[in-house]
């Protein structure tokens, strides 16, 4: 891998080059800068801002997707012949069939976004097959299809198609789905611009050779070698089979080592193949959901080591600075502990996490966005909340930089409002903070905005905080919509030691409340339930759905904070079985659902809880049928976790017929009677699972 270092001025210009050309609907100067681009590239040349970078920076993500999809299909339409219409095309639905699919964890992904992010794949392959045959080395078609192959399998018609055998048509797979399910999807990919399903192709290109018996169970490999036949030595495909190697996707790290030493890899670098260790190591210090319990000192330990390795080889620059900021990340994450004291912070480890960022800055390439690793954040924590003084001057650098690149939300936001406020180094109308406001709210992105606004209340400018939020709710932003009930609450000053009286206003705080709730804050759905269901008496059967319903939709939200999940789900529990309004499929439903999530959660305080009200439930027939047996294993199952329980203790009494005259007897004689009648869904959920 080659290293050329063009100026940042150079390499936005050719970025907004680029991206004028598809807007101006310039397809034929497009095609040809692509072509010339791809030349050195298909002949081994790589570079930081090569043909790869340019085919990415085409999607711009401020531009609206059914926009861009309006443009790329106006190619196809008007140059059908151009291997990069085609190619970008599926480059447009591959992109679809994330953001169908979501990041969430594949166990938090509903039915239907699976179904419609195989449909958004589908038209994504159709249109790389058609680019094949369009260019003598389409090797990054080729390689597109073995990615999104890898990530979302192998589409059954392509399998077929390689095997001689007539695909299966659309009209077969909607016959075999649930036809709610089947909508729902189909609507996914309506949402994203699709009018029409794939057309399946009645053959493979002629290019592409048969598959031998191997490649015919393991297409992964079919794709690989036709890949590196077109453009030998691609790193990009090469770390991404690292990546498909990880025990997640069905490998381990001893294939992934193999692989590294192997042939296939022999034509890197010694740097590049540096980098594919830098990717087996990704799988457990890459991702934040990963990192070790803060009590599991062997596990940071080992990962403290790993990175010590990285660190000892000899990388590529952005690959170096990416370690780095990985690094800093890490330390920061266990520098911080709270106890009664409040928060505290380890000095010594938050001064080595700053350093590790201005290393990082120091080794990446000079003009390179640094704002992809989420270590802004770390940065600030180390200079806002740990004290660490900035002698390197790192912070007004990195907000230089990446308000000019202006691709990352937070970023992007800190230096508009840091411009219009003047903070963090720079001077108040240093950049055009309108316009950076703007666009950092309109940039797609998960980040937290309600807490970056928290920590500037708090840290830095309660002013700046405020403005935040009132302006992200105003774009629609759930979290700063919650921000701003904390704020007229009064929660968010005492939070910080702070008079809460400036900003209380009740009135103010229950209507960002409500709206904070149906834009979908998971914190707030969960205050607005309580309120509705234990502040208030729920006095008709509108109140109990819209508490009922608001419960349900945290406690079925994807990654959603273990304490808010348990508190909301309780709470639904409870609603349900004793609130009169609740129908029997409600109370079924707590029965079968609600308090399966609580007794499969594991913690001991939740199985109590669940429990205690399935031996309710089953002793009362609330949302089953009635089995004094069933009621007696559930009551004793919440003893054994907790023998000082009052409420099961209580149910225990009832169970046992305790005090009664002869109520031991008649308690033995109803739990072997009912034993003989335990039906089917009782057992299932007594027993299925549970022992």
């Amino acid at each position: 891998m080659t290293t050329n270092f063009e100026s940042l001025d150079t390499i936005l210009s050719r970025r907004a080059h680029l991206r004028a050309l598809l807007v101006g609907q310039q397809f034929d100067a497009l095609d040809a800068l692509l072509e010339q681009q791809s030349r050195p590239w298909l002949n081994g040349i790589s570079q930081d801002y090569d043909y790869e970078w340019s085919i990415e920076m085409l999607f711009d993500p401020i531009q609206p997707a059914t926009e861009l999809l309006s443009l790329l299909q106006e190619w196809v339409r008007h140059y059908p012949t151009s291997y990069h219409a085609h190619l970008l095309l599926g480059g447009y639905w591959e992109r679809a069939a994330g953001r169908i699919r979501t990041q969430d964890g594949g166990e938090f992904v509903a039915d239907d976004r699976w179904m419609g992010a195989g449909l958004a794949r589908d038209l994504a392959i159709a249109s790389y097959l058609r680019a094949l045959p369009l260019h003598q080395q389409p090797a990054f078609a080729l390689f597109s299809i073995f990615r999104l192959s890898c990530y979302l399998g192998e589409p059954q018609w392509l399998t077929a198609l390689a095997a001689g055998v007539v695909p299966a048509d659309y009209s077969q797979r909607e016959a075999e789905v649930d036809p709610a399910l089947w909508a729902a999807g189909v609507q996914r990919l309506r949402d994203e611009g699709g009018s029409e399903l794939a057309i399946i192709p009645a053959a493979l290109p002629p290019s592409l050779p048969l598959r031998s018996e191997q490649e015919q169970h393991n297409s992964k490999l079919y794709w690989l070698q036709l890949t590196l036949a077109a453009r030998p030595d691609f790193y990009s495909i090469l770390s991404s089979w690292v990546y498909f190697l990880y025990p997640r996707w069905g490998g381990s790290h001893q294939e992934m080592s193999a692989f590294i030493a192997s042939d296939w890899c022999r034509g890197l670098s010694d740097i590049e193949r540096n980098g594919l260790r830098m990717t087996q190591a990704w799988d457990y210090l890459g991702y934040l959901a990963l990192m070790p319990d803060a009590d599991d000192s062997e596990h940071i330990a080992f990962c403290l080591q790993q990175y010590d390795a990285l660190l000892a080889l000899t990388l590529a620059p952005r690959q170096h600075a990416a370690v780095l900021r990985s690094y800093a990340n890490f330390l920061s994450h266990y520098a911080r502990t709270e106890n009664e004291e409040g928060v505290q912070w380890d000095r010594p480890d938050m001064q080595r996490a700053y350093d590790a960022l201005v290393q990082a800055w120091q080794v990446d390439h000079p003009a390179a966005d640094p704002g992809s690793s989420d270590a802004f954040s770390t940065l600030l924590l180390c200079l806002d909340f740990a004290g660490i003084e900035d002698h390197f001057g790192l912070r007004p650098l990195w907000l230089e930089r990446s308000q000019q690149w202006g691709d990352c939300p937070y970023e992007v936001l800190m230096a508009g409002l840091a411009s219009r406020f003047g903070f963090y180094g720079i001077a108040p109308g240093q950049f055009d903070h309108e316009r950076l406001i703007a666009r950092g709210l309109a940039l797609p992105s998960d980040f937290d905005i309600g807490q970056a606004a928290a920590n500037l209340f708090e840290s830095v400018s309660e002013e700046a905080g405020i403005y935040l939020d009132h302006a992200a709710a105003g774009a629609g932003n759930a979290s700063a919509m919650a921000g701003l009930y904390d704020l007229y609450a009064g929660s968010l000053s005492r939070r910080y030691g702070r008079d809460a009286s400036p900003y209380d206003d009740p009135a103010q705080a229950q209507q960002w409340l409500a709206r904070a709730a149906e834009a979908g804050s998971v914190v707030c759905q969960y205050n607005l339930g309580y309120v509705i269901a234990r502040e208030n008496d729920i006095v008709n059967a509108e109140q109990y759905q819209r508490a009922r319903d608001l419960f349900i939709a945290v406690m079925r939200a994807p990654n959603v904070a273990l304490e808010v999940w348990q508190r909301a789900t309780r709470e639904l529990a409870g609603l349900i079985l004793f609130s009169e309004y609740a129908s029997y499929a409600d109370r079924k439903l707590a029965v079968a659902e609600v308090l399966g999530e609580l007794w499969r959660d594991e913690r001991p305080e939740n199985q109590e809880y669940a429990a205690a009200y399935y031996a309710y439930a089953f002793f009362t027939g609330t949302g089953c049928v009635s089995n004094r047996y069933l009621a007696k294993v559930w009551v004793d199952r919440g003893l054994a976790i907790n023998p000082q329980d009052a409420y099961l203790r209580e149910r225990a009494d009832e169970i046992y017929q305790r005090g009664a005259l002869f109520g031991g007897l008649r308690a033995s004689m109803a739990f072997r009677r009912d034993r003989k009648r335990v039906e089917e869904r009782g057992r299932a959920i007594t027993f299925d699972g549970t022992e």
